[in-house]
């Protein structure tokens, strides 16, 4: 029986960069392939040669037997391939029947759209596949897991039989990612074959038939996954072995760092989402904030980092009481550090260079600055060393930041916020679309400053980094701090129930 995806020999090169060199990818009818690897080591760019975004150099592409040559997504939606992109592609002021058939309309005699039909349309497919979700509703309106599905349904009502999911639960929770990994299950019983990119081993070994793992752009191996372990696979994806555990002493915490005294804000619409939230960072620990995305976590981060001042209550800074007006410039140079969440839109410039990236909230460093001036070759001798450090692949630092993949972007972020050596640093998912090896070396930082007397508030979807890094845990539910537990002596399941209000871990 022919392969449902087979790519033979795959090369795509870039001005100084071979992305894959001689890649083959053989996904089977009914399967779920597995396809894992560092950060920049082709991953994506095969996927998007495979949908027609990417025209490669050299190989050829087979479905179902069949050679093929796309020229756009069109010619790959044309042959049933579809793709469910990391960073959602829907039309957030449209309703969800509205950007299912963007692509497709249906529509009634003289052109005119039937939204009645498309209402129905999605009704049948959320039936069939077991995703329902309200096609009246506007897609801003929905929570993360929700959009996903509705970016699901759009590919399956294109007539997609081969699904690629670009990390699918980089921003879900635990109990979003059962959900989402059961969809998963039920689409290959239905003979969907899926081609699933993940940095989670977790993941890949609960759902996957089959594994192709890529290193710098090259094949290191393929492996069934029933045959496999997660220690074999990152050891193929870095090239030697590596330790999951990461090495942590008892936390000496010292004097205060970070107190946030009755906090209240609300949003443009005038909805409450933080209610009265109070609590302490000590210099010298790792406090973790767990909780289900919207429940009030992403505001706490901008009333401390500065970036919403509309709140009432009370901040101080290592003994200093930073006022509403103190901007974010102002409360960096009161020792704050903020490796902030969203990585395209907060972290970076996309369209300044890495360099002046990293230059960026860094205008008074000795190592680099004089008053009224930047030396840049300072400046990079510094950059260069810090990215090395924390291997961000790049061909140069005056490429725009927008050119790195996502992965390498989040660790140039946090390398240049660990560089500024903060006294209190805001981590909010700092490992987030970040490979196994990558995530152990931030995760080996973060523990580094804490045994260097910093304060970190640790905010994170990936409850296991939150367990395993926290010395501390603060559950947050509807802008509410429902309870505070010592990761040593409880369970993810507890902190879980905790996430959906269940105070306690018990309904």
């Amino acid at each position: 029986m022919a392969y449902a995806v087979e790519m033979k020999n795959i090369t795509k090169r870039f001005p100084g960069v071979v992305a894959n060199s001689d890649v083959t990818l053989q996904v089977r009818w009914g399967s779920i392939h597995g396809l894992i690897g560092e950060n920049g080591a082709g991953k994506t760019t095969l996927m998007k040669v495979l949908y027609g975004m990417y025209q490669p150099d050299g190989g050829e592409i087979l479905i179902d037997g069949k050679a093929v040559r796309f020229k756009d997504p069109k010619d790959a939606i044309s042959h049933s391939i579809g793709m469910v992109h990391q960073h959602f592609t829907l039309v957030g002021s449209l309703t969800v029947a509205q950007n299912m058939i963007l692509g497709k309309p249906i529509c009634k005699k003289g052109g005119i759209l039937d939204l009645e039909r498309a209402n129905k349309e999605v009704e049948k497919l959320g039936r069939e596949y077991g995703l329902p979700v309200d096609p009246k509703a506007f897609v801003k309106d929905l929570p993360v897991a929700m959009q996903q599905r509705v970016e699901i349904l759009k590919v399956l009502y294109l007539g997609a039989d081969i699904l690629i999911m670009d990390e699918p639960t980089a921003v879900l929770t635990p109990q979003e990612i059962q959900g989402l990994l059961n969809t998963l299950l039920l689409l290959k019983e239905k003979g969907k074959s899926i081609i699933l990119i993940t940095h989670k081993l977790r993941e890949l070994m609960s759902v996957t038939d089959d594994v192709t793992v890529l290193r710098g752009g090259v094949v290191t191996g393929v492996v069934k996954t029933s045959e496999a372990s997660e220690k074999r696979i990152a050891s193929m994806m870095v090239g030697k072995e590596i330790s999951f555990e990461v090495p942590k002493d008892a936390a000496k915490p010292g004097e205060e760092a970070l107190r946030a005294e009755h906090l209240y804000y609300r949003d443009k619409f005038g909805v409450t989402m933080l209610n009265d939230v109070s609590f302490t960072v000590r210099k010298g620990e790792i406090l973790g904030v767990a909780g289900v995305q919207g429940n009030g976590q992403t505001e706490l981060i901008e009333v401390l980092s500065g970036m919403a001042t509309r709140y009432r209550g009370r901040i101080v800074f290592g003994g200093r009481e930073i006022r509403q007006s103190d901007l974010p410039l102002k409360r960096r140079e009161a020792g704050l550090g903020h490796i902030p969440e969203d990585r395209q839109t907060m972290g970076a410039a996309l369209g300044a260079t890495l360099l002046e990236n990293f230059i960026m909230g860094g205008l008074s460093d000795p190592d680099y600055t004089s008053p009224g001036m930047i030396s840049y070759s300072k400046a990079a001798a510094v950059a260069k060393r810090q990215y090395e450090n924390f291997d961000v692949k790049y061909a140069s630092l005056e490429e725009p930041a927008g050119a790195l993949s996502g992965g390498n972007l989040q660790k140039a972020i946090v390398a240049r916020e660990i560089y500024r050596n903060p006294q209190i640093l805001i981590a909010a998912q700092p490992s987030r679309g970040v490979d196994i090896g990558a995530t152990m070396f931030i995760h080996e930082q973060l523990i580094k400053l804490r045994d260097a007397g910093k304060g970190i508030l640790l905010v994170s979807s990936e409850l296991g980094e939150i367990m395993s890094l926290s010395d501390r845990v603060i559950v947050m539910y509807n802008g509410t701090i429902v309870g505070e537990v010592d990761p040593e002596n409880s369970s993810e399941e507890e902190v879980g129930l905790m996430m959906a209000g269940m105070k306690g871990g018990r309904s």
